[in-house]
């Protein structure tokens, strides 16, 4: 399975630049989500920011980075996932676009034990599946609902599923290249 991911994600990277002849364009977003963490813990916001490069009507490439904490048993756990995802937009470029996508993350995880005790980091890497719709009547403003489920921890994959759901209004800035 590992190895169809990655292989589906770099043929996303090669063939889209070659299948359309619009202009690229470029954007910046920032939102909110509700983070429902790996374990028996309660949901957390999550807040991402992510840069998103249209190829053309079809394709994009996102990059994003994101964080949040939240209580794990005896620890206060801060989570930043760093990643890099491909999209599909099979409506193409409109002001109504629906979207799904996989990608792969580096999760950056540290906990911060009460009582104070050595606090323990960790770097994984996972992968991202994800999908939504966004509605932008203009290029600056919109909204946007999307959902990710994440494999954390790509050689412990059992147990570091997790699920983020959220969007809301965006605000972004937008170029043509």
């Amino acid at each position: 399975m590992k190895k169809s991911l990655l292989l589906l994600f770099v043929l996303i990277l090669i063939v889209a630049p070659l299948s359309g002849k619009d202009k690229g364009h470029i954007s910046f977003t920032a939102k909110a989500s509700i983070y429902d963490p790996p374990g028996d813990t309660d949901l957390a916001p999550m807040f991402t920011l992510e840069g998103r490069y249209r190829l053309n009507a079809y394709l994009s490439i996102v990059g994003s980075g994101s964080w949040t904490k939240y209580d794990l048993n005896d620890a206060e756990v801060m989570f930043v996932p760093v990643a890099v995802d491909g999209e599909l937009h099979p409506l193409g470029k409109g002001t109504f676009d629906p979207y799904v996508g996989v990608g792969l993350s580096f999760n950056y995880r540290q906990y911060d034990y009460s009582p104070p005790t050595d606090d323990e980091t960790e770097l994984n890497v996972g992968t991202e599946f994800l999908g939504g719709v966004s509605y932008k009547p203009s290029n600056q403003f919109g909204f946007e609902f999307d959902v990710k489920y994440r494999i954390e921890d790509l050689a412990n994959m059992n147990d570091s599923g997790s699920w983020s759901v959220g969007g809301g209004v965006t605000g972004s800035w937008e170029q043509d290249l």
